[in-house]
């Protein structure tokens, strides 16, 4: 189906609505647990917005119906904390967290890019919007039981992280950040960490999960969830596959077969251009600018592993932010 680009028209089933109603893009539920209601985020044109007011038209059918069941199971499994997020159906993880990053460009195909000259035209075109045609595609889960075959459409690589008490210093326990070029997505809710590549076949998880593996037992501080972030995305990046699906409906549910690559997949790794990307991703700490991290030709700093490659355990206070 195409994707519903209109504010007239469900995000997801694409239904003309009836009436004006809307799904808030990061659930209330979130917003209140995290005290997010009046914070801001950061959009594509660098300007900032309130939590609060990232809504995105929605029908009473997905909105009361497929979103809140999923809203409530995400809701249920993050009060649990760590243990009980990682026995959750990868599946529900990675709708919840595909709609949010659907929803957030979605938001800004009806935001200004300059506020006071509208005529300059929105943040996000229809033209750009149709780079997630395929992921609207895979949203429809959330409406139809839907079997992914042989793998997923996806990786997700969940991490146990430190929690921090109101006040505690000045890390969160909260925390989002995401990748429109490479569509990789992280998040930290108290003890939870989490990182989705939201459309890579399943190859990064299965080409990395070796490496990441040996950090699934261990407490991350944050600094230590967006270095991962860092390299995930930056190997994204380097990926020349594009990922094709091939979709087989029914009435009742939908098959969709994963096509994934072959042959070598990722371009060469160059340490100059990630220690860019990760310099940029710990923007937060002081000291850590590209100067800082980067020795060449090819060693960069990392808060993740020792110098023999086992885990660094940080202790839970180590860098405040700036």
């Amino acid at each position: 189906m195409d994707m519903p680009l209109s504010q007239n028209h469900c995000f997801l089933c694409g239904r003309k609505l009836e009436k004006n109603t809307e799904e808030h893009i990061f659930p209330k539920w979130l917003q209140h647990k995290f005290n997010l209601w009046d914070q801001t985020i950061t959009l594509l044109n660098r300007t900032y917005i309130p939590y609060r007011m990232l809504k995105i038209p929605c029908c009473n059918t997905c909105n009361n119906e497929y979103l809140s069941q999923l809203e409530k199971n995400i809701s249920i499994a993050v009060d649990g904390g760590y243990h009980s997020f990682i026995q959750l159906d990868e599946d529900k993880i990675f709708y919840w967290a595909a709609k949010i990053l659907y929803g957030l460009f979605f938001k800004e195909l009806s935001l200004n890019i300059d506020r006071k000259d509208p005529q300059v035209g929105t943040i996000m075109n229809p033209e750009t919007m149709e780079k997630f045609h395929t992921l609207h595609m895979l949203l429809q889960g959330i409406r139809f039981p839907t079997q992914y075959l042989p793998v997923k459409p996806y990786s997700i690589f969940i991490f146990k992280m430190y929690e921090y008490d109101d006040g505690d210093w000045d890390e969160s326990n909260f925390n989002y950040f995401d990748s429109y070029i490479q569509t990789v997505y992280g998040m930290k809710m108290n003890d939870i960490g989490f990182i989705l590549c939201i459309e890579d076949s399943g190859v990064q998880e299965e080409f990395g999960k070796e490496y990441f593996d040996k950090y699934k037992d261990k407490t991350l501080h944050p600094i230590q969830l967006k270095e991962i972030y860092a390299k995930i995305n930056y190997k994204q990046f380097l990926a020349k596959y594009t990922p094709r699906y091939i979709t087989i409906e029914s009435a009742n549910e939908r098959i969709v077969q994963v096509i994934q690559p072959s042959g070598d997949v990722f371009d060469e790794w160059s340490q100059e251009i990630y220690a860019h990307c990760l310099a940029h991703i710990w923007s937060a700490y002081p000291n850590l600018s590209f100067e800082d991290i980067y020795f060449p030709p090819d060693r960069v700093i990392s808060f993740l592993n020792n110098e023999d490659g086992t885990f660094m355990q940080l202790p839970k206070h180590i860098l405040q932010k700036t």
